[in-house]
């Protein structure tokens, strides 16, 4: 829905995504239009200053993870978001001009199926480090079954190789996604891993049960996620 668009600024402020070289809302209940709204995500991210904050996050949760293991944790394990973690749906959402609509929604979609969303490089570069230092890496996406074949092509050919498993959305979350990843990290602290750290881009990815240091990716869309 349109209206989220004009969520997408207060998240900036309470998260801080936005730094203060970028224009923010004097009033964090003040209303924004919808072209001030999307030159603002246009600002962020074409600025450079997203990926600086990308390479930011990476860098916390390698420092997290290498402290987990020098201190002596056993079994220890990563689990990623894989849309806007591995790779990003930014240049097909800038097509849709950050709308949530079904058309919007589709759109997204497609670039999943057509395997082309880009990889987001300093995760990348994270992935391969926890993978060299032997943590594996769980990966999750808020994309339904039907699509594993499109993700794995897409994460084959952003780079990415070797993960330790990769959990879709099931039916019985078609109206609310949000207990998704913390079900998962559940059932993998049941097999006696330890999970160090949960990257995500949104609350939900997080919350839950608190296994490990929990980690959002700087977040230049999502207010919620369906």
């Amino acid at each position: 829905m349109f209206a989220r668009i004009c969520i997408i600024l207060l998240v900036f402020n309470v998260a801080g995504c936005v730094s203060s070289n970028v224009r923010q809302l004097k009033d964090i209940g003040q209303m924004v239009s919808l072209p001030d709204a999307r030159s603002r995500i246009l600002e962020y991210h074409e600025s450079g200053q997203y990926l600086q904050e990308v390479q930011t996050s990476a860098k916390k949760i390698v420092d997290a993870v290498e402290k987990a293991v020098v201190g002596g944790i056993k079994y220890p394990a990563v689990v990623m978001s894989v849309e806007d973690v591995l790779v990003s749906t930014y240049n097909a959402r800038r097509k849709q001009g950050f709308s949530d609509n079904i058309s919007a929604r589709k759109g997204v979609d497609a670039n999943v199926i057509l395997g082309i969303l880009p990889v987001i490089q300093p995760t990348l570069e994270l992935y391969d480090s926890l993978l060299a230092h032997n943590v594996p890496v769980f990966l999750i996406s808020h994309r339904p079954e039907n699509m594993r074949v499109s993700i794995l092509e897409n994460l084959a050919g952003a780079g990415y190789s070797g993960w330790s498993g990769l959990y879709l959305m099931p039916p019985k979350y078609d109206d609310d996604s949000s207990g998704f990843y913390d079900e998962v990290c559940r059932g993998l602290s049941g097999t006696g891993l330890n999970i160090v750290a949960r990257v995500g881009v949104i609350q939900s990815d997080v919350a839950g049960a608190k296994k490990g240091t929990a980690f959002l990716y700087p977040n230049y869309i999502y207010s919620s996620r369906k």
